[in-house]
């Protein structure tokens, strides 16, 4: 696969002179931790996953820029006030939906690449209510977990050399004001503790499947801050062992710890999620 940036992205890159890109598997609280960088002065723009319709709905690469065209303007979103010359764009992705694109996307990034995972077990735990919450079956392709794939996402960021961070969620939720600091400091931005709170912004729409997934947005957005997670961990045995969903878990876990003791890792005090 040719992984050179087509016009439309090279486009894109000319336009922002930075680009800073968060992937997470769903469910890891990346809305929350990208609304903290919405607050940054220098940010204007954020485009919310945009490989999403090449996942759901087959559409080619020519959609995904036109949803890069048209990021959501956030001057009028800040709790902080911003630079409205500002050209800074933010775009947050999931591992399934950008898929082999992956190096398209990672080419768009003129800092660290920004992973962000959480405790498989309440990630995959989440969704699985999520997916109930509206009638939807609690079975979903494995890949859609996202553990495999950032997996092989951040390999791929190690063996090219591309920077790259790794920050759990229980760390950032818990820790925000240890966390933070380290993370902006890799991308020359000045930590300011106001960014840690935000606007509800309930109107604001993310989804882009025609309604199909606002369900999965509404807390984040009406929401005034980070949040500590304080969520209690399941049990392997409270996932279901169909279609090989618990042994995925339990793999997914290994990957997870595997993670945890990267080198990568941006840390914080709270040690992680209680389990």
């Amino acid at each position: 696969m040719d992984n050179s940036l087509p016009k439309g992205l090279e486009r894109i890159r000319d336009h922002h002179p930075r680009i800073y890109t968060i992937v997470s598997p769903p469910r890891c609280s990346s809305t929350a931790f990208s609304r903290v960088f919405w607050e940054q002065p220098s940010v204007r723009y954020y485009c919310h996953e945009p490989f999403e319709v090449t996942y759901y709905m087959g559409q080619g690469l020519q959609e995904v820029v036109e949803k890069l065209d048209a990021p959501i303007d956030l001057v009028e979103l800040k709790h902080v006030r911003g630079d409205t010359d500002g050209r800074a764009l933010v775009i947050k992705e999931m591992p399934y939906q950008v898929g082999e694109r992956f190096p398209l996307l990672a080419g768009l990034a003129t800092k660290p690449i920004i992973f962000l995972m959480r405790d498989p077990r309440l990630n995959i735990s989440s969704r699985i209510r999520k997916k109930r919450e509206v009638g939807d079956s609690p079975f979903f392709p494995l890949v859609e977990t996202g553990w495999e794939l950032i997996a092989s996402q951040i390999t791929h960021c190690r063996n090219e050399g591309i920077p790259h961070l790794i920050v759990d969620s229980s760390d950032f939720r818990n820790s925000p004001s240890e966390v933070f600091p380290q993370v902006l400091e890799r991308f020359d931005l000045d930590y300011v503790p106001e960014t840690l709170r935000w606007k509800e912004c309930a109107e604001v729409e993310l989804d882009n499947l025609e309604g199909k997934h606002r369900h999965l947005y509404g807390e984040v957005l009406e929401s005034r801050g980070i949040k500590p997670d304080l969520e209690l961990i399941p049990p392997l045995d409270w996932f279901p062992e169909e279609r090989g969903m618990r042994d995925h878990v339990a793999c997914c876990l290994e990957v997870y710890k595997g993670l945890r003791a990267a080198e990568e890792r941006v840390r914080g005090s709270s040690g992680g999620h209680n389990t």
